[in-house]
């Protein structure tokens, strides 16, 4: 029988095994890292995208905070337009209320008074008069709460006797009367 030896043939073998391992191998890394490069560069040109999108959002933001602020400044200046308006409007409507409540309450005076001084301050009137009795400022003081329409809660806040003179050396009882009362703004305009 005749002997051969496939030693060489083995050990080549292994040889070429070996290299094709180490051959698959570094293909293999190389594979892996091209993989890990290209991922990597991806990732980078997302999140640039992102900070991109981001930025956008960020200058929209800012002309929005602008146009906010803009807002802002003119909701106040029509809220100041407006509150000016409504003092305009309250005092035309107001221009008249002198002469209105002078003509009211002359219309309506009782026979045997008359009055001395009428002053408003705000929406509070003082009416002062002169009476032949004390049942004459009684009946002043129920027209001013009965028949006037647009004056409101009545007080009689005093009422003294006193010695007038009318002259001709005729001496006369008669009483001063201070009666306060409120104007109702809201029946007001509406008259």
């Amino acid at each position: 029988m005749i002997r051969i030896n496939l030693l060489p043939h083995r050990e080549e073998a292994k040889k070429l095994k070996k290299k094709t391992f180490i051959s698959t191998l570094v293909l293999s890394a190389l594979v892996g890292v091209m993989i890990i490069g290209f991922g990597y560069l991806y990732f980078q040109f997302l999140i640039a995208d992102q900070n991109s999108a981001n930025n956008i959002i960020k200058a929209e933001n800012a002309k929005l905070k602008e146009k906010i602020k803009e807002v802002d400044s003119i909701e106040k200046e029509i809220a100041a337009l407006k509150a000016r308006q409504k003092a305009v409007e309250d005092l035309q409507s107001e221009r008249n209320l002198p002469v209105d409540l002078m003509n009211e309450v002359i219309g309506k005076i009782p026979n045997g008074s008359y009055i001395t001084s009428l002053k408003k301050t705000a929406n509070k009137v003082a009416l002062l008069g002169v009476a032949q009795s004390n049942q004459t400022v009684s009946d002043m003081l129920k027209v001013v709460s009965d028949d006037m329409p647009w004056e409101t809660k009545p007080q009689l806040v005093e009422t003294k006797s006193k010695v007038m003179d009318f002259g001709g050396g005729r001496n006369g009882r008669v009483y001063d009367f201070s009666i306060n009362f409120l104007l109702n703004p809201i029946e007001k305009k509406d008259k």
